[in-house]
C-alpha cells in the first residue's frame, strides 16, 4: 500500500492540477541552481562578460535530462522579472536581479508561453520549479526618488512610482539589523551607475500590491517554490505574509555568518527555510582554507540549536554571489569532501550549475557566472558529475530508512583533520588531509554494533567493526566515506547487491590528485580551540557579537585580512554580521518518474490494490 500511495501522489501533477508544494514536499528534494542566461543555448560568451549571452527558458528545457541525470528533482532558475534594459556601468541585467517590475517577464529569456513550457517540462519529469525572486528593491540608473524621476526611470516601467513607496537613500551599517532592512544595498551614483531603490515593504501600498499579484503568478506558471533574494534586507513579517499569499515553499537568503540570526527568520512567524550560510563558511574554512575540524563543528552545533527545522535548511557549497568552491582549492579530494558534507549533513542539497564540471573560475561575479556551454560540452562522464549522481542515489536510499529526512548529522568523533558524523543509519567521515593524505582512525560509538559488516557507499569497499563496535578507517587519497550496514546496502541493491533497480556507480578507482593550486591566502573565520580527539564539544573562542547580542563569526568572503598560515590560530572576532547579499550588487512526496500518463499511473495502482 505504501507503493500505491507513492504512485497516487503523481496524479495531481500529471493531471495539471494546481498543488502547492509545502515544506514537507521539498524536504526530500535536491536542487540544481542555474542562471538562465548562462546555462544553455547561448552564443559567444567570454569569461567575465556582463552582457546577455543568449540562454533562455526554452534552452533550459533542452538540457533537463542533463540535470535529471545527476538525480536532481528540482531546478532553481534566476529571476524572471522585467529588469533594467540596456547597458549600465556594470553591464546588462543578464543575471536578472535588477528588478524593474516583478509582475512582468524579462523578454531576453523568452515569452510567457516559454516559461510555462519550462514549468510543464519539469513537472512532466516529476521535478519542481523554484524561482528566484528579487523584491527587496527596484533597480534604476538614477538614485533619485522624487516623483518626476520615478515616473521616467526605465522608460516609466517601474512598478512603484510614488516616493512614499521607498526608503530614504542611506548606506547600510553592517551588523545593525534596522539599517540592513531600511537602507539601500546599492546606493548608486552618477555615470550610469545602478541603484537599488529600497522598497518600503512594511507599507500597505507596497505589501498589498505584491501579495495580491503573487498568487496569480504562482498559478499561471506552476511555481513550486521561491528563493527570496536579499531576505535579510526584507521585514520578516512581510516575507511571511507574501509567502502565505503565494502558497508555496519559501527559502530565504539571509547572508552572513550568524546562524542564530539567520535562524530567526525561520518559523511560524517567518518563512519556511533559509540557506545555511554558516555551514557554508565552516566548509569553506575547513576544506578550502586549511582550518581544523572544530571550525566546522562550531557551525554544526550552531545549526542544531538555531533553526526551528534544520532538516529543510538549504545546504550548498557556492552560488552566484560567492566564490566557486573549486576556486578555493585545486585539491579535488577536498572539494569532494565538501560536496559530501553539503549533501549528507542534512537539509536540502543545492548545487550551483558548473560544480559538476569542476569549473574553477572566479572567485567573484561576473567570473563565477560563466556560460556552461563553454565547459566540457555538458559531459556526463566526469568524476564530479558521477559523484553527485551517486550522492543523490545514496540520499534517496537513506531517505527510505527511519527518520533520515527529518534529521541532521551530529558529531560522533573529531580530531584536527577529521570528523565523524552520525545521521540515523549512516556514518559520514570527512577529512581535510587532502589528496596526498593518508592514515588510519578508529571511530568508536557507532550504531552498527559489534563485529558488524559495513559498506562504504562511495567506494563500495567493505569493512567490519571490532568487538567493541569501533570502525577503523584508512585513507589513501584523503577520500570521504559514507558507511552503512551491509543489510541497508543490500536492501537498496547497492554495491553489488542483487536487489533490482538501484545499481550504484561506485567511486572511481583513479586516485584523486591535487593540481597544486593553492587555496585562499586569507580567511577570517574564527578557529575554535580545544581539539582533543576524544572530545565532542569544541571550545570556541574569539566569537564576536552583533548589535543584538548574537554571536557571529566573520564571513570569509568579505575580508581577507586574517592569516591562514596556521591551522590552530584564531582570527579577529567579527565586527557585525558580514556584508551579506552581494546579489544586490549585481545584483521532492517524490515524483521522479512522473513522465507517464495519468492512465498509466491508475493502471499501476490497480495492480497494487
Amino acid at each position: 500500500m505504501a507503493r500505491l500511495g507513492k504512485l497516487l501522489t503523481l496524479l495531481p501533477l500529471l493531471a495539471g492540477a494546481v498543488q502547492a508544494a509545502t515544506k514537507d514536499d521539498w524536504r526530500s528534494r535536491s536542487i540544481y541552481q542555474l542562471i538562465t542566461d548562462r546555462f544553455a543555448g547561448g552564443g559567444q560568451c567570454d569569461l567575465g562578460s556582463r552582457n546577455y549571452c543568449g540562454g533562455t527558458w526554452r534552452s533550459v528545457i533542452d538540457k533537463l535530462d542533463y540535470i535529471q541525470g545527476m538525480g536532481f528533482d528540482a531546478v532553481w532558475i534566476s529571476p524572471t522579472a522585467l529588469g533594467i534594459e540596456g547597458q549600465t556601468k556594470y553591464g546588462e541585467n543578464y543575471h536578472g536581479y535588477w528588478t524593474v517590475d516583478p509582475t512582468q517577464l524579462n523578454p531576453h529569456f523568452g515569452t510567457s508561453d516559454d516559461l510555462k513550457a519550462l514549468s510543464d517540462a519539469l513537472h512532466a519529469k516529476g521535478m519542481y520549479m523554484m524561482v528566484d525572486i528579487a523584491i527587496n528593491a527596484l533597480a534604476a540608473t538614477n538614485y533619485r526618488i522624487d516623483a518626476d524621476t520615478l515616473a521616467s526611470d526605465n522608460d516609466g516601467k517601474l512598478l512603484f512610482k510614488d516616493p512614499a513607496n521607498y526608503h530614504e537613500r542611506c548606506n547600510i551599517k553592517w551588523g545593525d539589523h534596522h539599517s540592513e532592512e531600511y537602507c539601500w544595498l546599492v546606493t548608486g551614483g552618477d555615470d550610469n551607475d545602478v541603484a537599488l531603490l529600497d522598497l518600503a515593504t512594511e507599507t500597505p501600498a507596497v505589501a498589498d500590491k505584491l501579495k495580491q499579484w503573487v498568487p496569480g503568478y504562482v498559478k499561471e506558471y506552476g511555481i513550486d517554490g521561491f528563493r527570496i533574494d536579499a531576505s535579510k534586507h526584507l521585514g520578516k513579517g512581510f516575507q511571511h505574509d507574501f509567502c502565505e499569499a503565494a502558497g508555496v515553499f519559501c527559502i530565504g537568503e539571509v547572508a552572513g555568518d550568524s546562524t542564530e540570526y539567520a535562524g530567526s527568520y525561520q518559523g511560524d512567524d517567518g518563512i519556511d527555510s533559509v540557506f545555511g550560510f554558516g555551514m557554508l563558511y565552516g566548509s569553506a574554512a575547513v576544506f578550502g582554507g586549511g582550518k581544523t575540524m572544530p571550525t566546522l563543528q562550531h557551525y554544526i552545533n550552531a545549526a542544531s540549536t538555531s533553526y526551528s527545522d534544520p532538516s529543510v535548511i538549504g545546504s550548498f557549497s557556492d552560488n552566484q554571489d560567492l566564490p566557486r568552491f573549486n576556486s578555493r582549492t585545486g585539491d579535488k579530494s577536498l572539494v569532494y569532501n565538501a560536496i559530501v558534507s553539503s549533501f549528507l549533513y542534512g537539509g536540502i542539497p543545492t548545487v550551483y550549475y558548473g560544480l559538476e564540471q569542476d569549473i574553477a573560475d572566479g572567485p567573484y561575479d561576473p567570473n563565477n557566472r560563466e556560460a556552461l556551454w563553454n565547459y566540457n560540452n555538458y559531459n556526463t562522464g566526469g568524476d564530479t558529475y558521477k559523484r553527485i549522481t551517486n550522492l543523490n542515489k545514496i540520499r534517496d536510499l537513506l531517505a527510505s530508512k527511519g527518520n533520515f529526512l527529518t534529521s541532521v548529522a551530529t558529531v560522533l568523533k573529531i580530531q584536527d583533520n577529521d570528523i565523524a558524523l552520525q545521521r540515523e543509519d549512516a556514518l559520514i567521515v570527512l577529512t581535510n588531509r587532502g589528496s596526498s593524505g593518508s592514515g588510519t582512525w578508529s571511530i568508536g560509538g557507532t550504531k552498527f554494533g559489534n563485529n558488524a559488516d559495513v559498506v562504504d557507499l562511495l567506494s563500495c569497499d567493505k569493512g567490519k567493526t571490532d568487538g567493541s563496535g569501533a570502525l577503523s578507517v584508512s585513507w589513501s587519497t584523503g577520500q570521504p566515506f559514507v558507511f552503512v550496514s551491509s543489510q541497508i546496502a543490500a536492501d537498496g541493491g547497492f554495491c553489488g547487491a542483487t536487489a533490482p533497480g538501484n545499481a550504484l556507480i561506485a567511486d572511481l578507482d583513479t586516485p584523486v590528485n591535487a593540481t597544486g593550486n593553492p587555496g585562499p591566502t586569507g580567511t577570517d573565520i574564527v578557529v575554535p580551540t580545544g581539539t582533543d580527539t576524544q572530545s565532542n564539544t569544541a571550545q570556541v573562542t574569539s566569537i564576536g557579537t552583533n548589535g543584538s547580542g548574537l554571536s557571529t563569526i566573520t564571513n570569509p568572503d568579505i575580508t581577507s585580512s586574517a592569516s591562514t598560515s596556521s591551522n590552530t590560530g584564531t582570527a579577529s572576532p567579527a565586527e557585525g554580521s558580514g556584508s551579506g547579499s552581494s546579489s544586490g550588487a549585481c545584483k521532492r512526496s517524490r515524483k521522479r518518474n512522473a513522465a507517464v500518463t495519468v492512465a498509466s499511473v491508475i493502471g499501476l495502482a490497480a495492480l497494487l490494490i
